[in-house]
């Protein structure tokens, strides 16, 4: 055998030698660390070797995955010096919204103990945004067929708005009953300033009939003073019925579809605009429903029936309001950026965020929530009457998507008649 031919089988085998150790030591690490292993249902794409993080911070490797029974079994890798807790939450997260998938742990809190090396844990298996996509879609054909085809919604819809005309309808009915009593007031009262107005002139200037008749000097005093109050009752009354006139009230009706757990709920308002220009106040019912005739499944975190009541600022790019929103202290903030535009529909296009129940520690359908509730949405008006929007309900904690129909109506008739209740006291 030549020495050629000697030196290059010596490579090759060389060459062979070196291929398997880098495979046998393609899973072999020196960081010293321990194992667990966390069940899940569906791990939405993750890869082996990906990261394991805690609370953002990179903590370990995922080993190995397998298929055990109907389970899919991660096998972690976490770094030596690294405390996790029993009741931390372990779930799949992007880097981004086309990103890699990474294994997130939410660290939980020292009373439950420590997971100790070898310990087997069950994570949250999230559905993949493709099925998000196509469960959205649907509830969209849905909620559209249900719209044009005079479905359940269509139905529930209908009757809420013959409510509100039939109430609007006896509204009216008292204004215009109470109406020629109003108007004969108001001239009475106009008839009165403009008399009081032609005797204080004569007093003033010593001429006519009645400066004549009262020659005392204290009793004139009187007279004037008396007069004075009148002209000033008058003109307060005229003010007031100058303010009733741009005070407004509308009546809210917001519908909301979940499409994970196919979820409905609605929500019921009225909103009074004092005329200012610059503050409102609302009072309603949040997620309207009998509790005891709604079973719940496992994606229905909802309280029922929740007091609604909010003060509020705003002007033309926006508004916040604070009060008890959906049955507890919290703050609401929404911006329209494109308020400066001629088309009706961008200009009232609307982004908004609420924060709300931060003292959050109860447990609802059988799980604990302790943490705040925070929505985040889009809001677009079609025309002032009909809206839609899209929220991400409760981010912190079962974060949900939520599709939405918005329906607002000016009731002139209760402002007229608050107006009244308000002018006889």
């Amino acid at each position: 055998m030549s020495t050629e031919t000697k030196v290059g089988l010596f490579t090759f085998i060389g060459l062979v030698l070196l291929g398997l150790c880098i495979f046998a030591l393609g899973s072999f690490s020196i960081t010293k660390g321990y194992d667990i292993t966390v069940h899940f249902t569906d791990v939405s794409g993750l890869p082996a070797k990906s990261n394991v993080r805690l609370n953002g911070v990179e903590v370990g490797k995922v080993k190995e995955l397998k298929i055990e029974g109907g389970e899919i079994l991660a096998l972690l890798k976490i770094n030596e010096g690294v405390i996790i807790y029993k009741n931390s939450k372990f779930a799949i997260a992007a880097t981004s919204l086309i990103g890699t998938n990474y294994l997130q742990i939410e660290q939980g809190n020292p009373q439950s103990g420590i997971l100790e090396p070898g310990s087997h844990v069950t994570g949250m298996s999230l559905p993949s945004i493709t099925n998000m996509i196509t469960d959205a879609l649907n509830s969209i054909q849905n909620l559209t067929g249900g719209i044009n085809d005079n479905g359940k919604f269509a139905e529930d819809l209908n009757a809420a708005l013959e409510n509100l005309r039939n109430l609007s309808g006896n509204l009216n009915d008292l204004i215009f009953s109470l109406r020629p009593y109003l108007t004969k007031s108001m001239q009475e009262v106009s008839e009165l300033t403009k008399a009081s107005n032609e005797v204080m002139q004569d007093l003033q200037t010593g001429k006519g009939l009645f400066p004549a008749l009262v020659s005392d000097e204290k009793m004139r005093q009187d007279v004037e003073q008396t007069l004075a109050n009148i002209k000033q009752v008058s003109d307060d009354a005229k003010q007031f019925v100058g303010q009733m006139a741009k005070f407004r009230i509308f009546w809210l009706y917001d519908a909301y579809y979940q499409p994970n757990g196919r979820l409905g709920s609605s929500d019921l308002f009225v909103k009074f605009v004092p005329g200012n220009g610059y503050t409102y106040y609302s009072a309603g019912v949040a997620n309207l429903g009998n509790k005891d005739n709604m079973p719940k499944n496992d994606k229905d975190f909802r309280d029922f029936n929740q007091i609604d009541v909010r003060l509020g600022v705003y002007n033309q790019w926006g508004d916040l309001a604070v009060g008890m929103i959906r049955g507890s202290g919290g703050v609401r903030a929404a911006v329209k950026p494109f308020y400066k535009a001629n088309n009706f529909i961008v200009k009232n296009f609307a982004l908004y965020g609420e924060a709300t129940d931060f003292g959050r520690k109860r447990v609802i359908n059988g799980r604990m929530f302790d943490k705040p509730f925070y929505a985040l949405g889009a809001q677009a008006w079609i025309n002032k009457n009909v809206g839609f929007n899209v929220r991400y309900n409760d981010i912190a904690e079962a974060s949900a998507l939520q599709i939405g129909a918005n329906l607002s109506f000016e009731d002139k008739e209760l402002a007229s008649l608050l107006g009244l209740a308000r002018m006889a006291n």
